[in-house]
């Protein structure tokens, strides 16, 4: 369920999103719209090409690269939950979105043991 996210005017000067390119913090804002209100959302790079780029068709073999442009700057942990599924964890959310009424994520938790290192094939 898509929900309506908040981008602070700041965002686009920070030096975290300036070592990043274009396209990663583009997929970066609109991962927003798929998370939960605890940051997560599934992360198989095909559903999340379908869903956020469905007019590119180069979109499912460039996101994995954006994936982890993210996960190198620390704005998304990457993890495998036990039901073998992907998973992302938008870092620092609770910072920059309020949610009203937030419900409880129905998502896995990322733990020491299921996050991944790097995210290709995610």
């Amino acid at each position: 369920m898509a929900r309506i996210r908040t981008i602070k005017p700041e965002f686009p000067q920070s030096e975290s999103m300036g070592r990043i390119s274009r396209d990663a913090r583009l997929l970066f804002i609109q991962m927003w719209t798929l998370a939960d209100d605890s940051g997560r959302l599934r992360g198989n790079s095909r559903m999340l090409a379908s869903l956020l780029f469905p007019y590119d068709d180069d979109a499912p073999s460039l996101i994995p690269t954006w994936l982890e442009e993210l996960r190198k700057e620390s704005c998304i942990v990457c993890y495998k939950a036990t039901d073998g599924g992907s998973y992302i964890e938008i870092c620092n959310w609770k910072s920059h979105q309020k949610i009203d009424k937030p419900s409880e994520s129905k998502l896995p938790e990322p733990n020491s043991e299921n996050i991944r290192e790097h995210s290709r094939g995610v």
